[in-house]
């Protein structure tokens, strides 16, 4: 079974694709203007979004963004399609095929704790030996995916996620043995194939990491399965200091914007080289796609970070305040100029 990153439309295998979900019962119009894409099909209040709606890009695309016809809630669109393969059991799926689900918050385990130890990290880590094909999936969504009833997660506030066509199966496995040591991410579903050795990584992730791990933070690059590169940044819990401060902005050597769950003490807003600064985004307004549709960061769960020059794009799932000081997590960037202009179009620095 080939594993890829598959798209929103047809069902065709794309290198990249960018969700941004929209929060629920926001005001929203469901006329947009033609360069907004398709508008989704709605049953929640009228003239207020679902928390299902979301928008859409590609690397197919060029990442340029639009509001999919689909919905999160649906057996359709980019995420459903690229997670299908997982939902198979038994001789559906051969047993070359191999997954590691994590989430700081497991979902539909009630009988399961949650290990707060271990990294606010959340995503899909999903590979087949027999085809070296790969895909990694990086998520803001509590309590997502759960595998045993293909339910989706909570639609109250916004969410982002970004999946890659990673190059091959020893690209899954670098990225493996970065997450081991930095992200240290709760594994909660896992299918690892029976041939694999004990010590490989992917075993040992699937297994439990060890949060007692003081290996410095990384800025490591690896390549997708059409050749864009992307830079995973991450650190321990042991580091103990501010993820997007003290390590994206000075490895991106830029000022950069960042939109994540605040609660409780945000950190300062200088980096450790004094020469950048990280600057809140406190509204998200898509005017500027031709989407009537606007919400207080209050009402975002999403993960992401712009450059304040082009064109770094930054997709995460640590939050910025203090207390993930003392959590691992990490981010995906890459250079996208569209993507990035979407974003920095959308984000508003004052209220």
């Amino acid at each position: 079974m080939e594993l890829h990153a598959i798209n929103d439309t047809d069902a065709a295998a794309v290198d990249w694709w960018f969700i941004y979900k929209l929060p629920c019962n926001v005001p929203f119009k469901a006329e947009v203007s033609s360069n907004a894409g398709t508008s989704p099909a709605s049953d929640g209040p009228a003239g207020r979004t679902t928390g299902w709606e979301y928008l859409y890009a590609d690397a197919a695309g060029h990442g340029l963004p639009a509001m999919s016809p689909n919905r999160l809630d649906r057996q359709e669109g980019a995420l459903h399609r690229t997670l299908a393969p997982l939902f198979q059991t038994g001789s559906d799926n051969a047993d070359s095929v191999g997954w590691i689900c994590y989430n700081d918050e497991i979902p539909g385990r009630s009988s399961l704790a949650n290990d707060a130890n271990c990294g606010h990290t959340k995503g899909v880590l999903a590979f087949d030996i027999d085809t070296d094909t790969a895909f990694w999936l990086l998520h803001s969504w509590p309590k997502f995916p759960d595998l045993n009833t293909n339910a989706p997660g909570s639609p109250d506030y916004a969410q982002t996620y970004l999946c890659i066509t990673l190059k091959d199966v020893e690209t899954a496995r670098y990225i493996a043995e970065q997450m081991y040591h930095r992200q240290e991410p709760q594994t909660y579903d896992c299918r690892i194939p029976s041939g694999l050795p004990i010590d490989d990584i992917f075993n040992r992730l699937a297994k439990a990491v060890d949060v007692n791990e003081t290996d410095p933070p990384c800025d490591i690059t690896f390549f997708s399965r059409g050749g864009q590169d992307f830079r995973l940044l991450a650190k321990n819990r042991h580091w103990g200091r501010d993820f997007w401060i003290d390590h994206v902005g000075p490895h991106l050597k830029s000022n950069i914007d960042v939109e994540t769950w605040r609660r409780g003490t945000v950190p300062g807003t200088a980096d450790e080289d004094h020469r950048h600064h990280a600057t809140d985004i406190l509204y998200i307004d898509f005017a500027s796609l031709g989407l009537p549709c606007e919400w207080h960061y209050t009402k975002d769960h999403a993960k992401w970070a712009v450059s304040e020059q082009p064109d770094w794009v930054c997709v995460a799932d640590i939050n910025r305040q203090t207390s993930q000081e003392l959590r691992g997590g990490g981010a995906i960037c890459f250079r996208n100029h569209d993507l990035w202009q979407a974003l920095r179009g959308i984000e508003k620095l004052v209220e």
